[in-house]
């Protein structure tokens, strides 16, 4: 039985102004996420100018290429929003969530090995850095192999 046609009335307009208030949200996102984005990589570059400024360098390196890092998060955050709205409203690639999780990977396991590199690190907490560390490597080669398969999926569909 379909509903009552009031009904479906009320249905499609609760529909329509849930998706325009979507959008709007989408949007003041992506305003948000620009704005951080280019303070993210504004820090990025003062930090490259001044890495020689650090006592250590490689404290220095280090705060570089986080900065870059989040910044690099950000634009593919930015990207999953362009995806959205060019396929209206409905996400159909994963793909960009997985290259943030992979940066975000990454981020995670130069960190882990500046921690381990530079600090006086017990005999256990080392053992707790190298569990983590081979964690983060299997689910960043997880994630990469699940971007490969996409991509292949992808050129599958469009091969003729």
């Amino acid at each position: 039985m379909s509903p009552p046609k009031g009904r479906r009335r009320w249905d499609i307009w609760f529909q329509e102004i849930y998706l325009k208030i979507e959008r709007a949200l989408y949007v003041l996102v992506a305003i948000g996420l620009i704005l951080a984005t280019l303070e993210v990589i504004y820090d990025g570059y003062h930090a490259l100018f001044q890495v020689f400024g650090y006592q250590e360098f490689t404290l220095g390196v280090l705060r570089v290429i986080d900065r870059f890092l989040i910044a690099l998060m950000f634009l593919e955050i930015l990207y999953t929003i362009q995806i959205i709205f060019g396929e209206e409203y409905h996400l159909q690639c994963v793909e960009p969530f997985l290259m943030v999780a992979i940066i975000a990977l990454v981020r995670r396991l130069l960190i882990l090995s500046f921690e381990i590199s530079h600090t006086q690190v017990s005999h256990e907490r080392l053992k707790l850095y190298l569990v983590e560390m081979a964690l983060v490597g299997s689910l960043i080669l997880a994630l990469v192999g699940a971007v490969i398969l996409l991509r292949l999926r992808r050129r599958g569909k469009n091969a003729p």
